[in-house]
Formats: C-alpha cells, structure tokens, sequence
C-alpha cells in the first residue's frame, strides 16, 4: 500500500488534489486508517490517478472526468472524452464566429447589425438566407433551423451589451446609471429587447417581469453585482474563457459582510481554506492571457437564473448573494455544486439557513433585510 505522499509522487497529483477527488467520490483510497484518518492506495491505482491527471492538464471538469472514470467499458470512456472535447471545439468555434462578426460590424465592415436597418428587411433577409441553407428541407427542419439561428443572434445581442456594460463599469458608470440606459432602449429581464413598456417580455423562468427601466440586473444589490464582476476577474486571472459556477463561487468569497459569506464559513473553514477547494476543482490555468469581456458558461448562466427565480418564488424583490449561492448547489451537475457538495453542503441546508437568516434581518414594515451586505 502507498501513502497519500508517494502515491501523489507516483500519479503526478498533488496531496490536496487526492483528498477533494475522495471527497468527490472521484479516486478514493483503497484503505483508510481508523484511528488516523490517513488515506493509503493501491499500487494498482497508479494508472487511473494518471488518468484523471492528464484529463486535468486537458482541460476537462471534474463530473466530465468522473464520467470518464466509471464508463463501464474503455470504448465508452473514450466516447466521454471524445464528446468533451467536441463540445470544447464547438464552443471555441462559436466564440470565434461571435467575435469575428463583432470586429466586423464594430469597425463598420459588416452592415447585416446596423440600426438603419428596418426589422422587415432583416426578418427577409433571415428567412432567404434559412431557404438558401436548407433548400430541401421539410417545414419542421426549417423550423429547428429557425430556433437554433434564434438563439445565436440572442446570444449575440447578450454578449454584445455584456461586453459594452463591463466597458462601463471600468469607465466609472454607475448599476443604476446602466440600468436606466438599458431601460430607455427597452431591455428587458430576460434579455431581449422589448418596446419599453412596462411588463414587456417576462422572464420565461418564472422570474418577476420587468418594472419600467429595469434591466437584467436590476433587482441584483451591489455586494451580489460585484461578486459576478469578481468572477469575471477570476475567470480572466485563471485564463478561463468561461465564467464558470467555480468562479461564481470564488466571487462569493470576495463579500465577507454578505450572507453568503456567513453561511459558507460557519463550518468552521477559513475564506483561504474555501477559495484552496474551489482552486482545486477548477480546470488548469489557460496558456493565454485574455482581455475584454468574458462570456458566462452554461452551467453560470443556469445558476444565476436559478438565483433570480429562487428570489421570485420566495417574493423577495431584490437577487442577493445568498440567492447566487442557492442558485450555485441548485446547478446540481456544476463545478461549484460539487465543491459545496464536498464541503458538507446541502441544497436543504443552505435554504433552510438563507430562509432563517432573511426571516432574522428583515426589517418591520420594509420587505427587506436590514444592512447593506446583501
């Protein structure tokens, strides 16, 4: 049997690493000492330890590899890998299409974006171009067509205001400043440009409709705004090209008067012991520096989402960090879920614990906590 220490000798992973991954249910330990706690390995388990370090060094997420791990046959492991790394290529491809379109259009080549152009002549434009690449299609197949271009250009609209709001921020403007600015052109809480009337476009998720001049981030206090302005620091201090739930969580960490802070810390960890586990989930540092703005992963966008209708089924009128870290452990299949996992937290208690700690704070006759660490 191998000790913790040369075990991670022979596998090439480090001690910190082999303990989150036991955690994680990932690589556990052969044999583990009652009266110690100390964690011995079979010799045999070198090979698999190896494994999980080189899918590391590619890149690929804890519950990817874990996947990879308990395939039942080598076929189906490879399978998993493969399936990651063409959702990685598939993303970079995007990514790349997305800014090369922006580049065009910022720099006045491309036309097919310009404001003069009236929404009939796009929508024509649209529907010839869909003829043109699916001319034997049947009626259904357009119609899958259609979605999928949909969703691209909304997702292209998104990340062409994310990147101009972040621009903003850095220049000195205001949330609120922003927030009536986003107003005026009639966006709304979902995202998508509405014809500025009050009510227009509610979040499909549940979540509360706009109010007049609201934006996404509207009923997001400032220590929640900052934390996902933090991420994005996070993401782009790692040379991720994602903000993913891991740096949501490290953002999080950076509001110690939030409740989310008090929550993760009454176990008893350090904000240096919390931040090492979400370092240690994390994929490796990228090898290129990034610059501009940084778009949110899927398993992000799903956990802010989850915050804004958890803030909605509860009435509350404001998304605070203790609704982000709801949101974060209701992304069951993230990164940071799984971290919040590994640290004994669970969805049950984190909502009994941010329900008790509003009920506490709130102020009589308000609808609101009290304090500003929200």
């Amino acid at each position: 049997m191998l000790s913790i220490g040369e075990f991670a000798r022979a596998s090439g992973l480090t001690a910190k690493a082999l303990r989150l991954y036991d955690e994680l249910d990932l690589l556990r330990p052969a044999a583990v000492d009652a009266s110690n706690g100390y964690r011995y390995y079979d010799p045999e388990q070198v090979g698999q330890a190896r494994l999980v370090a080189r899918l590391r060094s590619a890149g690929m997420p804890l519950p990817r590899i874990a996947a990879v791990i308990g395939a039942p046959t080598p076929e189906a492991a490879a399978g998993e890998v493969l399936s990651y790394w063409r959702r990685v290529e598939a993303d970079r491809a995007s990514a790349r299409g997305v800014i090369a379109s922006l580049v065009a259009f910022l720099t006045g080549q491309d036309t097919t974006m310009a404001s003069s152009a009236t929404p009939d002549s796009t929508l024509a434009d649209l529907i010839a171009s869909l003829y043109e690449e699916c001319p034997y299609a049947d009626d259904l197949a357009r119609v899958g067509a259609a979605g999928r271009r949909a969703r691209a250009l909304s997702e292209l609209g998104d990340q062409l205001i994310d990147h101009f709001v972040s621009e903003a921020r850095l220049g000195g403007a205001s949330w609120s400043q922003i927030s009536d600015t986003l107003g005026r052109v009639g966006r709304t809480t979902d995202g998508r440009a509405g014809d500025g009337r009050e009510g227009d476009g509610a979040a499909r998720d549940g979540a509360a409709g706009p109010r007049s001049g609201a934006s996404a981030f509207d009923r997001f206090t400032d220590p929640s705004r900052h934390s996902i302005v933090v991420a994005q620091e996070a993401a782009r201090t790692h040379r991720h090209e994602l903000i993913d739930t891991g740096h949501l969580l490290l953002g999080l960490l950076s509001e110690p008067e939030s409740m989310a802070y008090e929550i993760l810390v009454t176990r008893g960890d350090s904000e240096q012991q919390l931040r090492e586990a979400v370092e240690e989930a994390m994929v490796p540092a990228g090898e290129e520096a990034l610059s501009g703005h940084i778009p949110f992963g899927p398993d992000s966008k799903e956990a802010i989402e989850l915050a804004v209708r958890v803030s909605s089924d509860w009435d509350h009128d404001w998304v605070g960090t203790e609704h982000l870290l709801l949101g974060l452990i209701g992304s069951e299949d993230s990164l940071g879920a799984q971290v919040l996992r590994s640290l004994g937290f669970t969805a049950e208690e984190l909502r009994d614990a941010v329900g008790a700690r509003v009920a506490t704070a709130m102020a009589p006759g308000t609808g609101r906590p009290t304090g500003t660490g929200r």
